[in-house]
């Protein structure tokens, strides 16, 4: 192939069936830091307003919760001038996201950050026309340590350019992401997946685009590097103590109250889970990837990176 990575595909073989978690979202609902709006139409929801950086180019929702049942849609409002619109969710619960995320209005970026975990189920999809990036960070750096917080207060006029740091201050492994389902950008853009561990047993694809996922490990500061370098990817430890916080841990995050109980998983106890009839355990810090289709892929684990057939 001319390219790096055309096409990279990761296959589980299971005895048994493929992992399926019936998944029950939680209501969008701002949490009043930011001047967000959000107005349900049926299943849909308009998120409308918001807080700008000082030169308008980036736009910062915050809120109280953020999940999407099956055939729920979230519709974020943008413009042309903006070109980065970034979430955060500060309740403590994780994101089930188990609809359809799109953004009308203009070309943005799309961020979200919930350092709890995320669950994209079977039902998610996208229809963004920029870049996606999820991670359970605690903090979006931008520029000369200007930092866009998951909780608390955030200078948010200060927050200009483009956001590319990645601050993860939790004590052992930050919040977990799960994709089951069709996570797909629009060609030419990027899919980013930062955690403490991140399974796909879905699709992520990014045609013509890059993919970046990554275990990370707690205390750490992680830099998606500029175009024309050749690492994309650049994990450090943070040299300041910080406040920490605790995120819902894996075999909470995949058999607890929040998504239902998820009878393809055991929880061994251990802090493991098992794939039942498949022989697969995974822990936290793993990466483990089913389908991923971009131009450049890099995958990144703390712990066991499972790639079966890539």
């Amino acid at each position: 192939m001319s390219r790096i990575s055309q096409s990279l595909s990761v296959l589980y073989v299971l005895a048994g069936p493929l992992w399926v978690i019936p998944t029950i979202a939680q209501p969008i609902q701002a949490d009043h830091t930011t001047d967000t709006e959000v107005i349900q139409d049926g299943n849909r929801f308009d998120i409308d307003g918001g807080t700008q950086s000082g030169d308008g180019s980036n736009l910062f929702h915050s809120f109280q919760e953020f999940g999407l049942d099956q055939d729920q849609i979230v519709n974020f409002l943008s413009q042309p001038g903006i070109k980065n619109i970034l979430n955060r969710v500060t309740g403590g619960n994780a994101s089930v996201i188990n609809g359809l995320i799109q953004v009308t209005g203009g070309n943005a970026n799309l961020f979200l950050m919930n350092p709890a975990g995320i669950i994209f189920g079977a039902d998610a999809q996208l229809n963004i026309p920029g870049s996606l990036t999820a991670t359970t960070a605690t903090d979006i750096g931008f520029g000369d340590n200007n930092w866009f917080s998951a909780f608390g207060d955030n200078d948010y006029l200060s927050l200009i350019g483009t956001p590319s740091v990645f601050r993860f201050e939790t004590l052992g492994t930050p919040g977990a992401i799960i994709n089951q389902g069709q996570l797909e950008v629009t060609p030419g853009n990027n899919l980013t997946l930062l955690g403490g561990t991140v399974i796909s047993t879905g699709e992520l694809a990014a045609q013509e685009g890059k993919i970046t996922v990554a275990a990370v490990p707690g205390e750490s500061l992680v830099k998606i590097t500029q175009e024309g370098h050749l690492l994309n990817l650049e994990i450090h430890p943070l040299l300041t103590d910080q406040q920490s916080l605790t995120p819902v841990q894996l075999p909470e995050l995949l058999t607890g109250p929040d998504v239902g109980h998820a009878t393809e998983f055991k929880d061994n106890g251990d802090g493991t889970v098992t794939l039942q009839d498949s022989g697969i355990t995974l822990e936290s810090g793993d990466v483990a990837a089913k389908e991923v289709t971009a131009e450049t892929a890099t995958l990144s684990a703390n712990n066991n990176l499972t790639l079966v057939e890539s």
